[in-house]
């Protein structure tokens, strides 16, 4: 399995899981994640570790999605990843139902028009 997806579940400080910390990142970060969200191409968002792997809770988000982003679409193909890795994505704790919320969450003085 290539690097980029050989997690199968989100690290325990995603921001995508209900149970990590809140604001343990920059503003920025969060802003950037909703405005790529929402461009044509979309992103690949890697894990916040830095290790070359994909975020699996942001991934986990785009497929609950139908997989928005057409640059994961390209990776997916490039990297073979099949239906099967996807569907044996988990999490041990609940998650945020949408990036909205996510980005909410951690910072709701400056995203409360999300509401």
């Amino acid at each position: 399995m290539d690097q980029l997806f050989k997690r199968k579940s989100p690290c325990g400080d995603c921001p995508y899981r209900k149970d990590a910390p809140l604001a343990k990142w920059d503003l920025q970060h969060f802003k950037d994640v909703l405005a790529r969200d929402t461009e044509l191409l979309g992103a690949v968002w890697k894990c916040h570790k830095n290790d070359g792997c994909v975020c699996v809770g942001w991934l986990m988000d785009q497929d609950n999605r139908r997989l928005p982003s057409i640059q994961l679409r390209i990776a997916l193909s490039r990297h073979s990843i099949t239906r099967e890795y996807m569907d044996n994505l988990t999490c041990k704790s609940e998650m945020f139902e949408s990036v909205e919320a996510m980005c909410y969450a951690n910072f709701p003085s400056e995203f409360k028009d999300l509401q």
